[in-house]
């Protein structure tokens, strides 16, 4: 499933408002979320390991003129066809992230030997490998 599909439906589905970082953080956790559940991947995407944590980089495109105030929820076009056990994973994690600060998520992301501690390498931004994403869902 394409991120901007998920992203969206996190928007859309949030009790609060999120920044860009916010739902870079919780489009991440859904991931490993729905891995350790799931035992299979939600995100087709790549995640890349930026100095602030796993951003996938269409998505960030996409909402990077809000800077770090609150993105407008997405009109109804296009519903996010989701299974419920989808939804349910994702519901869980938008809840547990939007019960935390950012600075938590960005914490939480940035854990001494998880797939993005792993990466990231100061100035650039590489892939995270998708096996590092799933080591750290266990």
């Amino acid at each position: 499933m394409k991120a901007s599909d998920v992203a969206k439906y996190i928007l859309k589905n949030s009790s609060k408002r999120l920044s860009n970082l916010e739902l870079q953080k919780t489009l991440y956790f859904a991931e490993v979320d729905f891995i350790r559940e799931h035992k299979k991947s939600l995100i087709d995407d790549n995640f890349e390991a930026w100095q602030f944590g796993p951003v996938v980089r269409d998505v960030y495109m996409e909402y990077r003129d809000y800077g770090a105030n609150s993105i407008d929820v997405p009109d109804n076009q296009g519903e996010l066809d989701l299974s419920d056990t989808e939804r349910e994973t994702i519901a869980k994690t938008i809840k547990q992230c939007n019960s935390k600060s950012y600075w938590d998520l960005v914490g939480e992301t940035h854990r001494e030997g998880g797939a993005w501690d792993k990466t990231y390498q100061k100035g650039q931004k590489k892939v995270i490998d998708k096996e590092l994403i799933r080591k750290e869902a266990k």
